[in-house]
């Protein structure tokens, strides 16, 4: 073989290597995404059967027992730790593949299944906001994970939802609600496609809450900071035991609470787009429709 023919040959060759080398990058690419996907479906399928064995495990020891004390006894379990854009994926799969036929009729059910996913949301992002301050991202800067619960199509309206709601934590919830949504909440945000129960942000502490339908009885009980605005109307004894934070109620209210209005209560209340309680006492334009009678207490 001459000289020129055989660099005439390696040539051909290198472009037979470079040319399959691009074939196997391509099918490389085509594949990437279907891999990952697999690759997430499988890290899915393991932590919603990580959080059905816990509940089965544990679910007989929490009955009868406070919210807050459920809420601490899932707290230490060992709950699936996942990456944050996997929270929604996992918790909507786990709420829809439940075994809601196996527990019917279970006291309290639609309480500590919820304070179960709370727990579990609550926890990763706990490790999310640790894993972001380790690498020099101050609080403020950290980008707050969104959550979305379809929760239209189960066969129970939950309670407890966002309970001890986290800062960075964006909770939005498809669909009704029952009791005690938001309860004790942290921070973040919770926002509610739909309608409210009683004891809706109880004890709240921080954070934002929109519900953008109607809420029961007692919104706001105990309430002792952030802000909950409600688009739709409320039930009776609205802001009882509040003593700060924000209730902006934009619709009918049945009745506000006596104790709303006591020296105590250093929050702000709007109602019907007027503010008309603020730091302890009446604003101008409350002071006047409480001697109109147009505020109604109960």
């Amino acid at each position: 073989m001459s000289k020129e023919s055989f660099e005439q040959f390696v040539k051909r060759q290198e472009e037979k290597l470079d040319k399959a080398e691009k074939m196997v990058e391509g099918v490389k690419e085509r594949w990437k995404d279907k891999i990952e996907e697999f690759e997430i479906e499988k890290s899915v399928e393991k932590s919603v059967k990580e959080l059905k064995k816990l509940w089965e495990e544990n679910e007989k020891k929490v009955v009868s027992k406070s919210g807050n004390e459920v809420f601490s006894s899932f707290s230490f379990l060992p709950l699936p730790e996942i990456p944050p854009f996997l929270l929604e994926r996992t918790s909507n799969k786990f709420l829809k593949e439940f075994d809601w036929e196996k527990f019917k009729g279970r006291i309290a059910l639609e309480y500590d299944l919820s304070l179960l996913l709370s727990a579990f949301l609550n926890k990763n992002i706990e490790n999310y906001i640790s894993s972001q301050k380790e690498k020099g991202i101050k609080e403020e800067k950290i980008k707050p994970i969104e959550v979305r619960l379809n929760v239209e199509e189960l066969p129970v309206r939950l309670s407890y939802l966002g309970y001890q709601n986290p800062k960075k934590l964006h909770l939005i919830i498809e669909g009704d609600c029952k009791l005690f949504t938001g309860d004790k909440m942290q921070g973040g945000k919770i926002i509610v496609k739909g309608n409210c129960r009683n004891w809706t942000a109880s004890e709240m502490q921080g954070g934002e809450m929109i519900v953008k339908g109607n809420c029961g009885e007692l919104i706001g009980v105990g309430m002792q900071g952030g802000k909950v605005t409600v688009e739709g109307n409320c039930g009776g004894r609205a802001g009882s035991d509040m003593r700060g934070g924000k209730l902006d109620i934009k619709g009918e209210v049945e009745s506000f609470d006596k104790s709303a209005f006591s020296p105590h209560n250093k929050g702000v209340i709007i109602w019907k787009r007027t503010k008309i309680w603020e730091n302890g006492k009446w604003t101008k334009e409350g002071e006047e429709m409480w001697e109109r009678g147009e505020i109604p207490v109960g």
